[in-house]
This record gives structure tokens, C-alpha cells and sequence, in this order.
């Protein structure tokens, strides 16, 4: 039977909550510690016939100006939680935070989600897109995971997700509240200096102390959208408040002052310029939230 969530809160701002700072207000926002207490405000969003978007650290979505006529669901306590099972298996809230959850594993011996320093999400996000770094990605390491809908939540292996690039079968009006990574057994001083080296290469690579996300795109096979937005002359290229990074021209980073519209038009602008030098049709890796249509792709114009 569900529960009523922890705390339904009302009129609330996402744009501190996101990485990249930018966009309006939630109607509401359900905080949950428990599976049933998500199960309970999916009902409670259900039955009020209210858009659902999930939301975790933030740092891979753009929030719509003029907010979301939703209710928005945050993890916490429990399901924001770490822990080692057994002699190979980092069991993981939704909530909790993935490079968190890399230090975790690192300190208990246990290797293989390295990867996941460089992706400053939560662990339910991460696995509802497949998130990956570093030729890898967390279907190479997912055991299972707990997904939640109105009706209930049920326990999937990684095969019931249809895992692919930055994609599953995961719908945006479930959550993944938790997940088990099944990990090797390493040599915690080895595994230190891994993480080690992929932070000095993040932080040589990647912008650094800016209102950013992630990378916009995805790659296309066998390139790098970077390296087509940097070859179309877009490297630093500004519209409004916001940027295309002058340090890697797959991040977008927000002034002071910046909208979700002026990212999303030098998102436009991207994939046009790259098609228009001959290149392919670059898609958004980043998700926005529409204001009644919740979490999906970013309004960008068609190319043909």
C-alpha cells in the first residue's frame, strides 16, 4: 500500500536545484525516504492528473523559464543512501549521489565504476539515462534496480531496461529509487590513483567553476560532437547570458542573468552549424522540463 510522501512542498524554485542554474518554478515537490513513499506521491500526482519529473542533482537538464505546472519528486534519506552487500555489490538509493557512490566503492575495494567520478548526478538518474564516461557506461556494471511507478515498484535486471546509448526503457513518470552495481574486487590503493588521473584529465578538459551540465550532445558514431561544433567555428560563440564553453565546445556555460532560452538557442545554433558544414544531425543529451509535458527533449527546431 503507499504512502504519503515525506513532505509535499509548494511553488518551489528548480533553477538553484539544476547545475546550470537557469529556469522558473515547480507547482510542487514531493521529498521521499522510502518506496513507498514515492509510490505514494507518483499516486498522489496521479490522481490530481499532474505531470511528474524526477529530480536529482540537476546537472543534465534544462528547466523551461516559465517553470513546470508539476510536481517534481526528490529522493532523500534512506534511498539517498550507500552501502556495501556482501564481498561485490554497492547497493544505491536513487538520491545518492554517483561520484559519491565511485569513493564509496573505491574505499571498499571494489572496481569498475570508476567512470562515474566525471558524472555529477545521482546514481536513479544516472541509470534511468545510462550514463557513461570513458568508453564506458553503467549498463557494464548494473545488477539490477528498483523502479517505481503509482502502482507499486518492482525489481528489474539489467536486461528488463533495454539499456542502449544514453538511453533505457525507463519512462519519465517512474523512478529509480535504487539500484545494485555488482563490482570486482581491486586494490583500493590502485583504484585511488585511477580516480586520480580522471580528475586531472576532467578538469584539464572540461570547464571548471561555471554554471554548467554535462555534455549537450551525444557522439555520433565514430566523432565527437566537440569536435564538430569546435570545427563550425562555435568554440566561446554567445547568445544572451550563455556561452558555448571555450574550453570544450560540447558544455554550454550560464552567465549571470541567463535563460533556459538562450541555452537552448545556442543549442540551435550548434546543430544547425554542424549540419550546415556537412556534418550529422547532433541530438541532445542533455533533457528539459516543458512546463506541462514534464521531463523530454529540448524544443529544438527541426533539421533536415
Amino acid at each position: 500500500m503507499a504512502e504519503a510522501p515525506d513532505v509535499i512542498a509548494g511553488d518551489v524554485p528548480l533553477a538553484p536545484l539544476t547545475s546550470i542554474r537557469v529556469g522558473g518554478p515547480a507547482d510542487a515537490m514531493a521529498t521521499c525516504t522510502s518506496f513507498r513513499a514515492v509510490t505514494g506521491a507518483l499516486a498522489w500526482a496521479r490522481d490530481r492528473g499532474a505531470p511528474v519529473a524526477v529530480l536529482g542533482r540537476g546537472s543534465n537538464l534544462i528547466v523551461d523559464d516559465a517553470g513546470f505546472r508539476g510536481m517534481v519528486v526528490r529522493l532523500a534519506g534512506r534511498l539517498a543512501s550507500i552501502s556495501v552487500r556482501g564481498d561485490r555489490t554497492l547497493w544505491c538509493g536513487g538520491g545518492a549521489s554517483l561520484p559519491r557512490a565511485v569513493q564509496r566503492a573505491a574505499a571498499a575495494g571494489l572496481a569498475g565504476l570508476e567512470f562515474g567520478a566525471s558524472i555529477p548526478g545521482t546514481v536513479g538518474g544516472a541509470v534511468a539515462m545510462n550514463a557513461g564516461a570513458y568508453s564506458s557506461d553503467l549498463s557494464q556494471v548494473l545488477e539490477w534496480a528498483v523502479v517505481c511507478d503509482a502502482g507499486g515498484r518492482r525489481r528489474v535486471g539489467r536486461d528488463d531496461l533495454a539499456m542502449g546509448y544514453r538511453t533505457t526503457s525507463v519512462p519519465g513518470d517512474q523512478v529509480v529509487a535504487a539500484a545494485g552495481f555488482a563490482l570486482a574486487p581491486g586494490d583500493p590503493a590502485v583504484i585511488r590513483g585511477r580516480l586520480a588521473d580522471l580528475r586531472s584529465h576532467r578538469r584539464s578538459t572540461q570547464p571548471q567553476g561555471v554554471r554548467t551540465f554535462g555534455s549537450v550532445f551525444t557522439n555520433p558514431a565514430g566523432d565527437s560532437a566537440g569536435r564538430l561544433i569546435e570545427a563550425a567555428g562555435l568554440k566561446g560563440h554567445v547568445i544572451g547570458q550563455a556561452r558555448i564553453s571555450p574550453v570544450h565546445a560540447n558544455f554550454i556555460e550560464a552567465g549571470p542573468g541567463a535563460t533556459a532560452a538562450d541555452v537552448v538557442a545556442l543549442m540551435d545554433e550548434a546543430r544547425r552549424r554542424v549540419r550546415e558544414a556537412g556534418g550529422p544531425v547532433l541530438h541532445a543529451e542533455v533533457r528539459y522540463l516543458h512546463p506541462v509535458r514534464g521531463i523530454g527533449a529540448p524544443p529544438l527546431a527541426e533539421i533536415a
